[in-house]
Order: C-alpha cells, then sequence, then structure tokens
C-alpha cells in the first residue's frame, strides 16, 4: 500500500532505523497496564515509530501522545497529536531498583489521581525465524499460567515496529487474550528488507508468528489468530490460509482490491473530496496509472517523465504518491509488493471465522467497496462464520472523525466506542476471550 495510506498515528519514522531503535528501548521501561481507582485501566506504549512520545490509551478508547517534559514527566495536550494546551501530566515513579511501578496524573483543571503499574500481565522479549529472517518483538501476556487464546498483530504498510499495531488492541490483554507484536523486516530488531518484502513474504513472517506461538505452553495452539490492519488486511488472509495454527482472522480496513486498484479508488475519492474537476481526477488517475506501468516494465521512464514534470504543475499534484525519479525506491518497492496482487483467492480460501471491520469516513480504503470485496470472496469460498462491519463516524483506523481526513487526525480523541465491544464480543461468542 502506498505511504499516503498510513494515517499520522501508524506513520512512518523520519529517524534513521538505529536511532528509532535505541529511542524505543529507552521508553520501554514506561510499557504496561495501570490500574485507576475503581479497576479503571491504562496502556502505556512507545509511540509507534519511535519519535520520543508515549501513546497512552484507556478502557473507552481515548488516545494521547504525551510527550517528554523531563526525564519521567509526560504531558499531553486536548488531542491525539495536540500538545497545547496542556490537559494532563503524567508523571511514571520508579522503585529503589529504578523499575516503574505506578503514575500520577494530574489534570491541569485540577485533582490527580494514582495507577499501579499491573506487574501480573508480563511483557516479554521474544524472537523466532522465518528463513534467513530473524522476527523480533514482544509478547503480552495475561495473569495465569494460561494457555491463552493468542493473537498475532500486523502491521499497517512502511516502516512499522511491535508497537505498531498494539493502541487498537492492547486492551485484548485484560480479556484473556495474548498479544505478539514484531518489528517489521529491517526495523527495529529485525533483519530483512521491508522495501523488498513481498505479501507473500510478509504472510511467511505472520505464520513464523503464530507457529511460534503454538510452541509456547502458557498458549492454546487451537486458539491463535491473526490481527491485521490497513496493509496487514492483504496479509492476514494470506497467512491464515497457509498455516493450519491459525485459527481466526480479524481485520480492520483491509483491502479488498489490488494495491494497484486500492491506490486510484483513494486517490479520486480523495480529489473529489477535496473539490478538484472530474478531468482533473482524470489526469491524476492517469499519471498513477502510468507510474504503475513504468513499475511493471510496461513502460519505460522516457514515457513517464514528461507526464510527471507536467504534473508537478498542478495543483493536485501534491496529494498524490508517485516516483519523482527513475531510480526511485519506490518502483522497486511496488514491483515486489506486487501492485496486482488479488487478495480475493486467499480470502476465499479462509475455512476460520473473519471479522473485517472498516470505517465509514476511510479515505484510504473506500469501506464500502472494499467490504463488498471481502464478503463476495467469503460467500464465493463457502464460509460459513464471517462478520463485516462498517462503524459511522469512523476514520481508517477506526478513530472517531468527523471527516476522516489526514488534517484531522491531531486533533482526534477516541477509537470508536463501538469497536472494544464488538470485537470482544465477537472473540468471546467463538471462545477466544475468556472474559
Amino acid at each position: 500500500m502506498r505511504r499516503v495510506l498510513s494515517t499520522i498515528l501508524f506513520a512512518l519514522a523520519a529517524s534513521a532505523n538505529a536511532q528509532q531503535k535505541s529511542v524505543s528501548i529507552a521508553l520501554e521501561k514506561f510499557s504496561g497496564i495501570y490500574e485507576l481507582a475503581r479497576g479503571r485501566l491504562l496502556y502505556v506504549q512507545p509511540w509507534p515509530g519511535g519519535d520520543g512520545k508515549l501513546l497512552v490509551t484507556d478502557e473507552a478508547g481515548q488516545l494521547r501522545a504525551l510527550s517528554s517534559v523531563s526525564g519521567n514527566s509526560f504531558t499531553s495536550g486536548p488531542g491525539l497529536l495536540q500538545s497545547a494546551p496542556i490537559e494532563q501530566t503524567i508523571e511514571f515513579v520508579g522503585n529503589s531498583k529504578g523499575e516503574i511501578v505506578r503514575l500520577v496524573r494530574r489534570k491541569t483543571g485540577g485533582g490527580s489521581e494514582r495507577a499501579r503499574k499491573l506487574e501480573s500481565y508480563r511483557r516479554e522479549e521474544v524472537s523466532f525465524r522465518n528463513g534467513d529472517i530473524l522476527l523480533a518483538g514482544a509478547l503480552w501476556t495475561p495473569p495465569g499460567k494460561g494457555p491463552h487464546p493468542a493473537m498475532v498483530l500486523i502491521h499497517g504498510t512502511g516502516r512499522t515496529d511491535r508497537n505498531n499495531v498494539l493502541p487498537i488492541a492492547h486492551f485484548l490483554v485484560t480479556h484473556g487474550i495474548a498479544l505478539l507484536g514484531y518489528d517489521k523486516r529491517g526495523v527495529g530488531s529485525s533483519s530483512g528488507d521491508w522495501q523488498t518484502a513481498s505479501i507473500e513474504d510478509l504472510a511467511g513472517d505472520a505464520v513464523a508468528a503464530a507457529k511460534f506461538l503454538a510452541s509456547r505452553k502458557e498458549i492454546d495452539s487451537k486458539k491463535i489468530g491473526v490481527f491485521g490492519v490497513s496493509h496487514g488486511g492483504w496479509v492476514a488472509p494470506l497467512a491464515a490460509a497457509q498455516s493450519k495454527d491459525i485459527a481466526f482472522v480479524a481485520s480492520v480496513s483491509g483491502p479488498g482490491m489490488s494495491p494497484a486498484d486500492v491506490e486510484l479508488e483513494r486517490l479520486a475519492h480523495d480529489l473529489r473530496a477535496r473539490g478538484f474537476s472530474e478531468i482533473a481526477v482524470g489526469d491524476a488517475v492517469e499519471l498513477v496509472r502510468l507510474a504503475n506501468d513504468v513499475a511493471r516494465a510496461k513502460q519505460p521512464w522516457e514515457r513517464y517523465q514528461p507526464a510527471l514534470e507536467k504534473a508537478k504543475k498542478s495543483d493536485w499534484f501534491r496529494y498524490t504518491s508517485v516516483p519523482l525519479t527513475a531510480d526511485s525506491w519506490l518502483f522497486d518497492h511496488w514491483r515486489h509488493t506486487p501492485l496486482d496482487y488479488d487478495p480475493a483467492p486467499a480470502i476465499a480460501k479462509l475455512r476460520v471465522p473473519v471479522l473485517a471491520l472498516f470505517g465509514e469516513l476511510d479515505q484510504n480504503v473506500i469501506p464500502a467497496k472494499n467490504a463488498e470485496r471481502w464478503k463476495a470472496a467469503l460467500e464465493e469460498g463457502g464460509n460459513r462464520d464471517y462478520t463485516i462491519q462498517i462503524f459511522p463516524h469512523a476514520n481508517h483506523m477506526l478513530l472517531e472523525a468527523r471527516i476522516g481526513s489526514e488534517e484531522e487526525i491531531s486533533l482526534l480523541q477516541r477509537f470508536v466506542p463501538q469497536l472494544a465491544p464488538s470485537l470482544v464480543d465477537w472473540l468471546r461468542k467463538r471462545g477466544f476471550a475468556v472474559r
């Protein structure tokens, strides 16, 4: 999926991989589940991408980016990425060994509350292999010996790490489900190169993750599922179609169309929403089609370059994501993806329970068309246990939104309220959530 399909929440890290890795490691000491008064919970993790922030969510789906003030003190504003005016200050408190054991949250308007870190929810650094590729990540497990149901968290597009999908699923640990997140190839502590990895390669990584979970004594090997978000919605069904270790598939904003078709639909939808004429929409779509044909080796660079130079003068050009040079990494990335991958055959092969969730306001993966593709493929394959749901007022990452644009993400405050109960209810009815 094109880089423009990443929202700010799961955007590419701007820093180099080594810096990203060191920042994430430094912030991991704050990671955990914290209990406020009356059993209310907070979930803390490094910001996906490792840019020095923390992300805190709660059981109501509220989420905020926390910016460091000094040492163990962080602040956040009234929206996801709004740093001012300061809404709250969170100070993490350590014990004599330097281990974080609690936090104190102070609201700017007055009042404070304490939360203790729940050590019964364990986070373990793990690694496993898919052939020559070493994949590193973290395994979250609920209290008790188990065996626990488990879920492999499959990334969105771009340079994504073990924390990429965690915000949308972290709360499931408190419902008895273990969660495994891992750094994508070439990110963090994983080897390989995500830019040259195909959907098949990434599906193989997810299969290896499920196999790793099945080998763990605290995991119920018959209750391991995959949870794919955005680009992961291509990967998850393919992995499940290839592995007997995978017992269910859950997808958030997973495309039912090829990468090339998803991008063309996204671009046309976006430009129309911004008020561009049909002529402008047609010109933009034609430019992307031409770029795709260069990647497919159906057209030479010399045919594309004049169209590119002309397009750069257009008002709509900045809303596209196309290669700007003949040696652009995007061409190679598109070839490996590949552009014309059709997810329908893999979806049609699924014989396990399937949950596909979409946001009504998603401007990246247009919900109606992609949901219909999922339904058609599942019906064709004869799957008797599938649920497809489109949440109102939800954007690409199921955040509660007004119009669904990337520009408004910094102002958003929570996931749609229906997300958590819908997901837990679906899992519980199939025996994958224990409480």
